[in-house]
């Protein structure tokens, strides 16, 4: 049997060339590609996006509490309830993205809405700290 460069006997390359090409959604497509980039990158990825989050409920953590339940002994709460919050998004990325060693992640379309509402945070909190340039340097009246 004569067997082509790739290894296959002409045979085999034959059937190969008749199979149709699998084709899959772009969001599978887009999240196999995620799930295959090294390891630390998407652990730095769910470590940035944690503390995107964190910027961007402290504010709104504050506020509320400033405004409706302030008492002086418990002025470290709001820094929990943030804190809190961006942890759990770094354990749910975690676990969508990471999971432990040597373990191939499924290929889930939560992976997807998960990189997408990171970056929307992250573009969020890229706004909040233009809107604060900008009003920290408008002229004094």
């Amino acid at each position: 049997m004569s067997q082509s460069r790739s290894g296959k006997s002409l045979k085999q390359a034959r059937e190969d060339r008749n199979r149709p090409v699998e084709r899959v959604p772009l969001v599978t497509f887009l999240v196999r590609k995620i799930l295959n980039w090294p390891r630390i990158i998407r652990i730095l990825i769910i470590g940035i996006f944690a503390i995107a989050v964190t910027a961007a409920v402290f504010p709104l953590v504050d506020y509320v509490y400033v405004t409706r339940f302030f008492d002086e002994n418990y002025r470290i709460l709001p820094s929990f309830v943030s804190t809190a919050l961006g942890i759990i998004m770094y354990v749910v990325g975690w676990w969508l993205l990471v999971g432990t060693r040597g373990e191939a992640r499924p290929v889930r379309p939560t992976v997807f809405v998960y990189m997408v509402l990171g970056l929307a945070v992250i573009i969020f909190v890229l706004g909040l700290m233009m809107n604060g340039y900008y009003t920290a340097n408008l002229p004094v009246t």
